[in-house]
């Protein structure tokens, strides 16, 4: 008599619904009670590991169950299932949500996530294989319960699925399970989501920051939400740390200015009395510690002003060209109103590009494809960031099509001309190449851009200087020496 056992309808042998040959034919485990001991045991006959999960099986609307052997009970430590407690063998009627799954840790089964939210406890449901990715669809609130539960999220505020309906299902839970790997689960459903009504999972400790009421989505005042509610910030909660935080969470750079005073209007609804506590390299809000915050009203809600990221493009290198910053992943020239030799001077040295050579006029390397962004910088010039600087916003219209901000920078450009090197694409400083030996030569080079050799460039003096090797200069050029 040939007896054999298998995990079926899975990608690998060590997860999968629990089949069973005798006399020949396969047929399906049928368990009322199914635990990680029976599971343990499977796993550990297959080669498989340990379990990590016992669920069940949830057939496909019309599918046949082909009960096989009923009712296994195993202590857990067992060599095989043939030494635990077998019942029937019986091809009698199984109830379909009595049919049983084996997860084992050898298996493709790794992680349950929620990917494309703003924070790790609100998205789309997945389940990460060593394999690929399945996105769970059509869950329904105790689903996304024991989603939450797993994650360390809290319970779940919002699911995908609203209504009633079971067509489809991945899985099915009570709710109670401590993990989604305890839920039934349906195999044959690991893709084919239905984005029209399917919806993120939002669990309670989900936390994300948004900016309203100003001239641009990287100003306005400062709104958080925690689970699905939105409030607002006392000003004097709001750090230049956090700021940074929210900032970087909204594609928006760093924190320019944080006006106090409901700058940008008072806030409906709460004012969480709460403060967060960001070290300032936190990738998220939601990553930064909380405590008992200042209590106050909307009057003295909190706003943000965030700098975007800077670049200079269409022109011979990465030190000259049009000015354009970065908000929310899309990048627009900055208008050419009011920008001038310290603004520039300061994105030069912002880019280790050396100082500024020029700010040729309005469009001189083109409009960019997009409406110049309406802020304007005003540099002192011996800022050490742009978003260091003031900034204030243009009436309307705010800028002229075309009319974007330019800048020539000296970047090393002498050094590679007198080298033969190309152009300079970059002039990095602090001994980024690493600290020389000896002498120093020279200090607060001034170079324009045009010298035909290094020492044309003012200086402070042939061997004068007040820095150390710490402190060398390097330059990057475009070609090969």
């Amino acid at each position: 008599m040939t007896f054999g056992w298998r995990l079926a309808y899975r990608p690998s042998p060590c997860d999968g619904v629990v089949l069973v040959q005798h006399e020949g034919t396969w047929g399906h485990v049928c368990n009322r009670e199914w635990t990680l001991k029976e599971a343990s045991v499977v796993c550990r006959q297959l080669g498989c590991g340990g379990a990590v999960g016992a669920p069940k099986y949830v057939p496909l609307p019309g599918e046949t169950v082909q009960p096989w052997l009923h009712n296994v009970s195993c202590r857990g430590d067992e060599a095989s299932l043939w030494g635990c407690s077998l019942g029937a063998w019986t091809k009698s009627e199984c109830p379909y949500e009595w049919v049983v799954v084996a997860l084992c840790s050898n298996g493709t089964f790794r992680e349950v996530r929620l990917v494309k939210g703003r924070s790790p406890c609100a998205g789309l449901p997945e389940i990460r294989n060593v394999n690929g990715v399945d996105r769970l669809c059509g869950l329904h609130r105790e689903e996304a319960t024991v989603f939450c539960r797993e994650l360390g999220c809290g319970p779940a505020l919002q699911a995908p699925r609203q209504d009633g309906s079971v067509a489809r299902k991945y899985m099915t839970c009570g709710g109670d399970e401590l993990t989604i790997r305890n839920c039934r689960l349906n195999n044959k459903f690991r893709s084919g989501c239905d984005f029209q009504r399917d919806a993120q999972v939002v669990c309670s400790e989900h936390t994300e920051a948004r900016l309203v009421g100003g001239e641009h989505s990287c100003a306005g005042r400062l709104e958080v939400r925690r689970g699905l509610t939105w409030g607002t910030v006392c000003d004097a909660d709001l750090d230049l740390a956090t700021a940074h935080v929210v900032c970087r969470e909204l594609q928006c750079g760093a924190a320019v200015s944080t006006p106090q005073g409901a700058h940008f209007g008072q806030g409906p609804g709460l004012v969480w009395a709460e403060a967060f506590r960001c070290a300032g390299n936190e990738s998220l809000l939601f990553h930064c510690p909380r405590e008992p915050g200042h209590r106050c009203g909307h009057g003295q809600d909190a706003g943000l002003r965030c700098s975007g990221e800077f670049r200079l493009v269409n022109g011979s290198s990465a030190c000259e060209g049009r000015v354009e910053l970065q908000v929310q992943g899309a990048w627009a020239p900055l208008c050419a109103a009011h920008w001038d030799l310290a603004d520039a001077t300061v994105l030069c040295h912002q880019l280790d590009c050396g100082n500024a050579v020029a700010t040729p006029p309005g469009g001189h390397f083109g409009g960019g494809a997009s409406a110049p962004w309406p802020d304007e910088v005003h540099c002192v010039g011996t800022e050490p960031y742009l978003w260091s600087c003031a900034v204030s916003t243009l009436g309307a219209p705010a800028c002229g099509p075309g009319d974007a901000a330019a800048a020539v920078c000296s970047g090393g450009s002498v050094v590679c001309r007198q080298l033969g090197c190309g152009h300079a694409l970059g002039a990095p400083g602090a001994a980024h190449f690493g600290a020389g030996a000896g002498r120093i030569w020279m200090d607060e080079l001034a170079c324009e851009g045009h010298e035909a050799a290094l020492w044309r460039c003012p200086s402070r003096g042939w061997g004068r200087h007040d820095c150390g090797h710490k402190e060398d200069a390097g330059a990057l050029c475009s070609g090969g020496c």
